[in-house]
């Protein structure tokens, strides 16, 4: 499996790796062509509206719907405006609907967006799958313009820094000695660490160390105070 279906297979296997551009400019773009196209269309509706208005023959348009979609072939023109002007509201409040949730995707996590990077250079990885100029989309310079389609997430930051960094240096220096690749890429040398596992640890540790500080700071208090005592004590022995 090669190109994209190779960078594919990776991403549906790896959600959180699923990091695609939100062609944020081109989408807001359209969207503003599709709504100066709109604003054309309300002119001209209301024009022909005000020409309806002035015919006795179609003055009641305004007030008669049935009579306004059942207008004759030379008066239809302000219902088949409304029939335009429908058309494109569609296509306008989806493509508004469809750039707010794009808008709404997070930004990948630093961590996988560099993973991917290295995975699409190196060598027993994706070994530069694709070839047009499309393999330039996770460059740095699109990186505020990707979204995470499911981006990893922990419950603090710490969390996060044990996992992004914490573990990456563990495996690079000892885990991988035990930790064998995912079977289905062995080639590729990626192992997988259960994040709910690693996360239930984290708190693990962190309920621990928190237990700990009370005790390590009444055991640094006294070593203190202990210190002073010897000070003075000895002090007053002196000047005796």
């Amino acid at each position: 499996m090669e190109g994209h279906a190779k960078v594919a297979k990776l991403m549906s296997r790896h959600p959180e790796l699923a990091i695609v551009r939100r062609f944020g400019q081109l989408n807001i773009q359209n969207l503003l062509y599709l709504q100066a196209e709109l604003v054309h269309l309300e002119a001209e509706h209301r024009q022909l509206a005000e020409q309806d208005q002035s015919k006795s023959e179609t003055a009641d348009h305004a007030k008669d719907w049935f009579a306004l979609s059942q207008s004759d072939v030379g008066d239809a023109g302000q219902w088949e405006k409304l029939l335009e002007i429908r058309a494109k509201l569609k296509e306008y409040n989806e493509c508004f609907a469809q750039v707010a949730l794009m808008s709404a995707q997070e930004e990948p996590n630093p961590y996988d967006l560099r993973f991917l990077r290295s995975w699409l250079e190196r060598p027993k990885m994706g070994n530069f799958p694709i070839l047009g100029p499309d393999q330039h989309v996770w460059a740095e310079e699109n990186e505020r313009d990707l979204a995470a389609i499911r981006r990893r997430r922990g419950d603090d930051i710490f969390t996060r820094w044990f996992i992004d960094t914490v573990v990456p240096l563990f495996h690079k220096k000892i885990g991988q000695r035990f930790k064998k690749p995912l079977p289905e890429e062995p080639e590729s040398e990626i192992s997988q660490y259960s994040e709910s596992h690693l996360t239930a640890f984290v708190h693990i540790l962190g309920t621990v160390l928190a237990s700990l500080l009370p005790i390590t700071s009444i055991v640094i208090l006294f070593a203190a105070i202990q210190v002073v005592f010897v000070t003075v004590s000895t002090n007053g022995a002196s000047t005796a």
